[in-house]
């Protein structure tokens, strides 16, 4: 007779997670570096020198912001780091945590779960709020779709937005799913649509795999 003994394992959602916060802690305490030398008073020139900066530590970190919207995301970022240091910002609703799980219809097809999350990161001096998105196959336990969505603290409340637009969406999808109005592969697809279509201030995005997968 064999044993078989169940071993703790690490739940590698909150690697993720905190290798995301990673990436936005980087780039904040870059924005606080520079701001500190008064990025606002320079002359354009070096304003100018700055944002390519700030372009090129995004590219760097494989992270975007809306097409065009740069310097404001730069000016709003270094403001927010400013103000939490003098004031010790409370977050507004806090942390957030939802899952659901998209359970097949068919043997053969996978199943699927949706961790949706909302997270306060304060390190190092530097505060951002983060809303998470990550959807796995539960069969193959492989990630199919990652999205993080970075906000300034003061923009806490579309943090909330963002995790509220998700959920209800996703819960949707799911319920789309169940009444037969899409079939199992459209599910992939409509993730991708609704977690695209998801507009934050700085965004970390990661596909994992090209198309569904099933069984």
């Amino acid at each position: 007779m064999v044993c078989i003994i169940n071993k703790p394992s690490i739940d590698d959602l909150l690697i993720h997670k905190h290798m995301a916060g990673d990436k936005i802690i980087k780039l904040l305490s870059f924005v606080k570096e520079k701001s500190n030398k008064t990025m606002t008073k320079t002359a354009s020139s070096n304003q100018d020198a700055i944002i390519n900066l700030f372009s090129q530590m995004l590219s760097y970190l494989n992270l975007k912001v809306p097409e065009g919207d740069v310097k404001n995301v730069l000016d709003n970022f270094a403001k927010s780091q400013k103000d939490f240091n003098k004031t010790s910002a409370i977050s507004k609703s806090g942390d957030k945590k939802d899952e659901i799980k998209i359970v097949s219809k068919s043997l053969k097809d996978s199943h699927y779960q949706v961790d949706i999350s909302k997270d306060i990161i304060v390190k190092n001096g530097n505060k951002v709020c983060m809303v998470s998105c990550y959807a796995r196959d539960s069969y193959l336990g492989r990630y199919l779709i990652k999205r993080n969505y970075y906000f300034s603290p003061d923009r806490e409340e579309f943090a909330d937005k963002a995790y509220d637009e998700i959920l209800l969406k996703m819960s949707t999808l799911k319920d789309r799913y169940y009444n037969d109005i899409i079939d199992v592969g459209g599910i992939f697809p409509q993730m991708k649509m609704i977690l695209d279509g998801v507009i934050s201030e700085v965004k970390f995005e990661e596909d994992s795999l090209p198309s569904n997968v099933n069984r």
